[in-house]
């Protein structure tokens, strides 16, 4: 085949899908920073990268193959496959900018850290759920007939099989995908939000992104990510500290156990003390404007708890706040010389009698 024959294989629709890859490959990493600009996972983005660059050489080499083999418009089965993966990626990358100008139309504004992200709501996942549809629909038809399934009998037999499938699995994600719904209607947790879950207060974590299926939250703690079923989470107790009762913000509370002769008035210089270094620690974002509340929590025979009950309104460093004002408390009751450690329950006189079992004094 010389030159002259290799040039006239190539059609006009050729050329033209020829040329659009070559311009997608020269611009694949500025269009991909344009459709995922809010990604900043470096690897996910190069995954992105490689397989936007891979896919157009799929394309390149599936108009190549087709017109030089098959010039008169046949389809081999190379072509043919090729075909078919450019097709689903196509439209998995029209669903992706699809779902993205949805949530900037009808999601909702939020400030994640510095950042200004768009997080889904109800109305926008609806509407990505039913575009996925028309868009999976339309890529399911090309397939089809790049597959060569071009009567009504043969097309209805693929249908039906994949409705089959859907059918048999439906318990496994149709469940998920209506409690995801729900969750984002009932507007009770919100990407950006600070919640524990269920009573260990160390499990506290920010909901990153509330996706189809399952929820992605951040743990806190161990700075890591956590993937729970949308369906598992709604059974869960959640609870959401982004949501204050009442404008004062968040309420914490710090408790001690102290002897039963630690007076209430060295107890309340002890708590305001610490309250007053906070004013001066930016690490420390207490709410100071609104008075600290300390009382007498429990009482039992070893020593009596006391709380002192403060605002604050960073939820996000709940834990370093926490972890914070028990160390300014020790290192306060270490110069006001109140121990801290809990007084035994027998003590041994110099004796050596054993008192019997009692409030502690000493």
């Amino acid at each position: 085949m010389n030159w002259d024959t290799l040039a006239e294989s190539f059609s006009v629709m050729d050329l033209f899908l020829l040329g659009a890859n070559l311009l997608l490959l020269l611009f694949s990493r500025p269009l991909l920073k344009f459709i995922f600009p809010e990604d900043d996972d470096q690897q996910s983005f190069r995954w992105r990268l490689n397989v936007f660059r891979m896919v157009n050489f799929i394309a390149v080499i599936f108009v190549t193959t087709n017109a030089v083999l098959h010039p008169e418009g046949g389809t081999a089965w190379v072509t043919r496959t090729l075909g078919v993966l450019l097709a689903i990626y196509v439209g998995w990358l029209c669903f992706y900018v699809m779902s993205r100008l949805i949530r900037r139309r009808w999601g909702h504004e939020r400030k994640r850290g510095e950042e200004t992200v768009y997080v889904e709501t109800y109305n926008s996942r609806l509407l990505t759920l039913i575009g996925g549809v028309v868009v999976s629909i339309v890529v399911l038809v090309a397939v089809i007939r790049i597959l060569g399934y071009s009567t009504l009998l043969e097309a209805g037999g693929v249908l039906g099989v994949i409705g089959v499938m859907l059918a048999l699995t439906q318990g496994s994600w149709v469940p998920d995908l209506v409690s995801g719904l729900v969750i984002l209607n009932s507007r009770l947790i919100a990407e950006g939000d600070i919640i524990q879950l269920g009573e260990d207060n160390s499990q506290i974590g920010m909901v990153f992104r509330t996706k189809v299926f399952f929820t992605e939250v951040l743990h806190l703690a161990n700075n890591h990510r956590i993937l729970i079923q949308n369906t598992k989470l709604r059974s869960m107790t959640v609870h959401n500290l982004s949501r204050f009762a009442s404008a004062k913000g968040l309420r914490e509370a710090l408790s001690i156990n102290v002897s039963y002769d630690v007076t209430e008035q060295q107890v309340n210089e002890l708590f305001t003390q610490v309250i007053e270094l906070t004013r001066d620690n930016p690490d420390l974002p207490i709410e100071s404007q609104y008075e600290v509340d300390i009382r007498a929590t429990h009482g039992g025979d070893y020593a009596v708890e006391w709380t002192c009950f403060y605002y604050i309104k960073e939820t996000r460093q709940v834990l370093k706040i926490r972890q914070l004002m028990l160390a300014l408390l020790l290192e306060v009751a270490r110069e006001q010389r109140i121990s801290l450690e809990t007084p035994i329950l027998y003590q041994q006189r110099s004796d050596g009698e054993t008192l019997p079992p009692g409030p502690v004094t000493g």
